[in-house]
């Protein structure tokens, strides 16, 4: 009997976790701004995920707004993101980062693990005016 209520408490707790687990929003951990000045080519770029959206900073001015679609997590020794969205022209994207929990959390394109990015919600990017004014209305409704 005893082996009984262990075996149910144990499925149960099991459930509990599962379930939890399942609610939670895979892109929680690398919400927000990233810039990096590693190097003086990246100076003027950063990125941002904000709910689920990707926002990129191509340079000066010019960004790219995108939907995201898809979002899959693989937990390596540094867990990889893989963030899929469309282009422009309706091409499939993947979106890669590993995330390192140093330094209050760095991220790493794999092809390019020299550089770290880390967050900084009060770089200066083109989309800000527009994060401003949807959230201005998520908070009126």
């Amino acid at each position: 009997m005893k082996r009984l209520w262990r075996s149910v408490a144990s499925s149960a707790l099991f459930l509990i976790c599962a379930c939890g687990s399942a609610d939670r929003d895979p892109l929680a951990d690398i919400e927000g701004r990233w810039t990096t000045d590693d190097d003086p080519r990246y100076i003027d770029r950063a990125f941002e995920i904000e709910d689920e959206f990707l926002y990129l900073l191509l340079g000066g001015d010019t960004f790219s707004v995108h939907k995201i679609r898809d979002v899959e997590v693989a937990d390596e020794d540094l867990p990889e993101y893989t963030l899929e969205y469309r282009g422009d022209e309706g091409a499939l994207f993947e979106f890669r980062v590993q995330l390192s929990q140093a330094d209050g959390g760095t991220l790493f394109f794999p092809n390019e693990t020299y550089l770290s990015w880390r967050r900084d919600p009060d770089a200066s990017v083109p989309w800000s005016g527009l994060l401003e004014m949807e959230r201005a209305a998520r908070e009126g409704s």
